[in-house]
């Protein structure tokens, strides 16, 4: 008879966000992980408190992925502009995990706001604009904002901008905004 598998906390992790990834939230129960797993549910449990333990290691999960996204986005070109790109080919590419993330009410609210990252663009910013402080982190706020706008409507199916366009109207956008402060 052939060993067992063992069933390993990474492996009900990556399972389980693959899921959560295709299928929404809603979808991760122990049953539907049990049986993506090929197990019983006794293994998550060992692993996990609850299923509210393992949902909050997906969201974690999702937000670390969507950080890395954006993360990784700023260290080329424009930081902000190529974020804010980042931001909304997330929302394509991740629509459940964005949805999830950003655009459902919960009691705590939503943040699409990861302060370090954010700190880091407005000195890049500051660097490249010439703008205050205070001018800079509107600019920075408007066009995330902008940007989430976007990541929203490509997370729900409602628009179909080419990526080409898509950079331009964020290009557009910071012209405007660095023109307005600038005033």
């Amino acid at each position: 008879m052939p060993p067992k598998q063992r069933i390993t906390r990474e492996m009900i992790l990556e399972k389980s966000f693959a899921m959560f990834c295709k299928d929404g939230m809603e979808a991760v129960n122990a049953r539907s992980v049990a049986k993506l797993l090929n197990c019983s549910t006794q293994p998550i449990f060992s692993y996990f408190a609850g299923m509210d333990d393992l949902k909050n290691a997906l969201e974690q999960k999702a937000l670390e992925t969507f950080e890395a996204t954006i993360a990784g986005a700023s260290e080329g070109g424009d930081p902000l502009e190529e974020s804010c790109l980042a931001y909304v080919r997330f929302g394509e590419e991740q629509p459940r995990l964005l949805s999830h993330l950003f655009l459902r009410n919960t009691k705590e609210g939503n943040s699409a706001f990861n302060y370090d990252l954010l700190n880091r663009l407005e000195k890049a910013e500051m660097e490249i604009t010439g703008l205050d402080q205070e001018k800079t982190h509107e600019l920075c706020r408007c066009l995330w904002v902008f940007a989430h706008g976007l990541a929203a409507l490509r997370a729900v199916g409602k628009t179909a901008f080419p990526s080409d366009r898509v950079r331009e109207m964020i290009k557009i956008e910071r012209e405007g905004l660095v023109m307005r402060l600038k005033a």
